[in-house]
């Protein structure tokens, strides 16, 4: 099979990173790009993180790291060092000597070596260990870094970020009396402020909620979940340095999924019962959604990570991490990620809204969900499911009448899907890949199935009519290793021949369920290969036509440093 020739451009380092001056290197041949391209992954497991994430000045924090080498053999530099996200404040961390060892404003490793003599070695083994112990009196969005650096450091292997607000206020309760927050003008959530939700907020209509950059969020109990109404918004404008976070009300290790209820937005574009009602909301005749306006806007969702959300209250009741409600087109959903959610992580109940740069960890239930006549496009979708959870996507039109209108029929492009089996084969039982129903089209381009332990395709009641009509189509797709079946035992309800698959290993950097996978594919692999993938059409403006592979990763880990995985024991640690 003959692989996609591409030209790797070497790394050119920003002036000074690690008191290293710029090293700009040319481009060889083929040859030696493709061999700095190999170089820039490691199988080796590197994770930090603090015991909270937001603190108040006379807090003391504590920074933990994992670190594992994972069959990698090879030799690296190693740098630790804590950061001023806004002011770009650099200190440097050396606790390969010390755990009580300070830190430099002068670029070291972590062994305390400096500029001109940086030690090389293997990758260290730690396990939950305390790397730090102090506190930070400048209150702002801050973050921890390691760094697994090439040997000569001009190139960063690997990276781990540990994200954390200082702030010099308390956190601001909302519905601490068990009252619900009206927001009915513009407001704005600082991230001068910690945030903490423990009962309903709503935006009223006619009313912006808009978040900062950077934003922690807090929130615990079954009440407690944000609601944003038809012609209300929400401008929640994070930053990859600075993403919005909404999570669990406790420490890091002790969060559970199922802690509050979640984001729910509600617009006017349609949906196939005209009206519907969100769940999760009380009174229950209140979250209504739905209307005839496609191009409705409910406000922009850009780096916000949405965790441990999702309240089961009963088993017809169980709000979602991410549930879009009616949303129309002119929403903005740019980077997000529902983690270790009760229920389903990303739901769209209706609605012609669009996604982009879409991630859900760690779902109970499904990662993935339509129902009731979504018919926006989502590219670039990680979905990494839960070892106990159910189906990757589970998609439907509706119950009550398959071929009500307008039918569920989005466009999904460039989807990387990894089963429970990837993460445990011995006792994993998650459902299916893909569970298509109850009169679901779709249209699927460049999607990677493996390691479910149902079907990778499941195509039920009148959902295989809609391939032969040609309403539904799934095209250049890498299927292997679901429902311990080979090939097209994997596919239940087509046969075959009725989407283009090709049933092969798609060879990928690192798919373990840790803090900070590297899903990309290697080289060699057939996701890369010339004339497997299809082009996105230039038709759709919401899809980038450039993303000619299989799967949801080119050349960039695009999850790198925003997003949050790993399951929360892997954090767990005992204060001394």
């Amino acid at each position: 099979m003959q692989t996609m020739k591409r030209t790797w451009m070497p790394m050119l380092l920003a002036a000074m990173l690690c008191g290293i001056p710029v090293i700009a290197t040319a481009q060889g041949n083929a040859s030696t790009t493709a061999d700095a391209y190999a170089s820039n992954r490691t199988s080796a497991k590197a994770v930090i993180w603090t015991n909270k994430l937001g603190y108040a000045t006379s807090d003391v924090i504590s920074l933990y790291a994992s670190v594992e080498a994972k069959g990698d053999t090879g030799t690296y530099t190693l740098f630790v060092y804590r950061e001023n996200i806004e002011t770009g404040e650099r200190m440097y961390l050396s606790p390969g000597t010390t755990v009580a060892a300070g830190m430099s404003s002068t670029p070291m490793d972590y062994y305390g070596s400096a500029p001109g003599a940086y030690s090389v070695a293997a990758v260290p083994s730690l396990d939950q260990s305390r790397l730090w112990r102090g506190s930070i009196s400048t209150p702002g969005l801050w973050h921890f870094v390691m760094e697994v650096r090439s040997r000569d450091t001009t190139q960063v292997v690997k990276r781990a970020f540990a994200k954390f607000v200082v702030s010099t206020s308390q956190p601001n309760p909302l519905g601490a009396d068990g009252t619900d927050t009206e927001i009915t003008q513009d407001t704005t959530w600082d991230n001068d402020t910690i945030w903490r939700i423990q009962h309903q907020v709503f935006v009223n209509s006619g009313a912006t909620l808009t978040i900062e950059p950077g934003t922690l969020i807090l929130a615990r109990g079954q009440n407690a979940i944000i609601v944003v109404e038809k012609g209300a918004k929400i401008m929640a404008l994070g930053r990859k340095e600075a993403p919005i976070v909404m999570t669990c009300d406790e420490d890091l290790g002790l969060r559970e999924s199922g802690c509050w209820g979640g984001l729910i937005l509600l617009g006017t574009a349609p949906m196939t019962r005209g009206e519907g009602r969100a769940e999760g909301v009380i009174p229950e005749t209140r979250p209504v959604y739905g209307g005839n306006d496609p191009a409705d806007s409910s406000g922009v969702l850009r780096y916000v990570r949405v965790e441990f959300a999702g309240v089961d209250f009963n088993p017809e009741t169980q709000p979602n991490a991410f549930g879009f409600h009616g949303v129309g087109s002119g929403t903005v959903i740019d980077h997000i990620q529902a983690h270790e959610g009760e229920d389903d992580g990303i739901e769209f109940f209706g609605g012609t809204a669009d996604c982009r740069y879409c991630v859900s960890s760690g779902a109970k239930d499904d990662s993935l969900d339509w129902a009731f006549g979504w018919t926006g496009t989502a590219q670039y979708v990680y979905i990494q499911q839960d070892p106990q959870g159910d189906n990757g996507i589970e998609a439907d039109n509706d119950s009550s009448g398959f071929d009500r209108t307008p039918r569920s029929s989005p466009n999904l492009y460039n989807v990387t899907m990894l089963g429970g089996l990837v993460a445990d084969s011995s006792s994993a039982h998650s459902g299916d890949g893909m569970r298509l129903r109850r009169g679901t089209a779709v249209t699927a381009r460049n999607v990677i199935v493996t390691g479910f332990g149902g079907d990778a395709l499941d195509v039920r009641d009148n959902s295989p009519a809609l391939f032969a009509s040609g309403d539904s189509s799934i095209q250049a797709s890498l299927i292997i290793g679901n429902s311990g079946q080979a090939e097209g035992m994997q596919l239940n309800g087509l046969g075959v021949d009725a989407i283009g698959t090709i049933f092969a290993e798609p060879i990928l950097v690192n798919i373990r369920y840790e803090g900070n996978p590297d899903p990309r594919p290697m080289l060699g692999s057939p996701a890369l290969a010339v004339g497997i993938a299809a082009t996105p059409p230039s038709n759709d403006l919401m899809l980038d036509t450039d993303a000619q592979y299989v799967g949801a990763f080119g050349d960039e880990n695009w999850l790198e440093e925003w997003t949050f995985f790993g399951d929360e024991f892997d954090y767990d640690v005992v204060e001394e």
